[in-house]
């Protein structure tokens, strides 16, 4: 056999392995058993976790075709076998949050308005070269993972949460940490190293960010209009508060875009993280999922 097609993704190498799993969360009565602000913080939290949510089934579907249109230029059947698990993660994550999002819907949570506006914008994306695409997506997986890290590693920003809400984030945190250099394996794989990726790369980098900084809080202000609390300091505070504050969920993840630039950079080695997956497993994992997601 060829040596490449059995050699291990780098994920692999460090013991991890990006597994599909199937939930099945029910939020069904969840609207009439919690409050509106949900967050024990107030609505602001409440916004902007409504808005990862909201968004969520875009952004996964966005990483999806990515990812499929990467896969016939991959060789190494390893990084194949990855590539298929990652896809089975993200269409979970699209469902469970759009089973989340029905809740929301019957807030009066502008979700489908939320979903089109990010459509928009990822249009423009849709029209660039498809290395640039995936170097967006890339990108995207990168954040996303940090959020991924900051859910596992700062469990104080879910306290008090209803256990059914906090579940969803803590499992997708789980999971995006647990896969997220799959991306940027699978674009290296596909196109190799050198100059070219290293500019692709970063010009993908400042796309996604430049989206991340429109998408969130246009989102995260629809939801604080929908809740009649757009102009409510006190809530844009603990929104801010929640996010940047000390402790807050994107605390410091400026040192995340600064690694990015790195030549040498690799998701694992930026951020060696596998611990919580380790540590944390059995309180946010069921193995079951593991069984219907087969």
């Amino acid at each position: 056999m060829n040596d490449r097609v059995s050699d291990p993704t780098p994920t692999c190498r460090l013991g991890v392995t990006v597994t599909p799993r199937w939930p099945g969360f029910d939020f069904e009565g969840l609207d009439h058993e919690v409050p509106r602000a949900w967050h024990p913080a107030g609505i602001g939290p409440t916004a902007f976790l409504e808005a990862l949510s909201a968004i969520a089934p875009v952004v996964e579907s966005f990483f999806i075709d990515d990812a499929r249109r990467l896969l016939p230029r991959i060789a190494e059947e390893a990084s194949r076998a990855e590539v298929d698990a990652f896809l089975r993660q993200e269409a979970a994550h699209a469902s469970m949050h759009a089973a989340f999002n029905r809740v929301l819907i019957r807030w009066g949570v502008p979700v489908d308005a939320s979903a089109d506006s990010v459509l928009r914008w990822l249009a423009v994306v849709d029209w660039t070269p498809s290395d640039l695409r995936s170097a967006v997506a890339m990108a995207g997986e990168h954040f996303l993972g940090e959020i991924g890290n900051a859910i596992l590693s700062r469990r104080e920003l879910l306290d008090g949460v209803d256990p059914r809400i906090t579940r969803l984030f803590r499992w997708h945190g789980y999971e995006e940490v647990e896969h997220k250099a799959v991306l940027f394996d699978a674009f290296h794989a596909a196109r190799g190293h050198g100059l070219y990726t290293y500019a692709v790369r970063i010009a993908g980098l400042w796309i996604a960010v430049v989206l991340l900084a429109l998408a969130l809080p246009s989102v995260s202000y629809r939801i604080l209009a929908s809740a009649g609390a757009a102009q409510d300091l006190h809530a844009w505070r603990g929104l801010i508060r929640f996010v940047f504050g000390r402790g807050g969920m994107l605390r410091g993840r400026w040192r995340a875009v600064a690694a990015y630039h790195r030549p040498d950079f690799h998701p694992w080695r930026y951020l060696d993280n596998r611990r919580f997956l380790s540590e944390l497993r059995d309180t946010i994992i069921d193995p079951a999922w593991e069984v219907r997601a087969r």
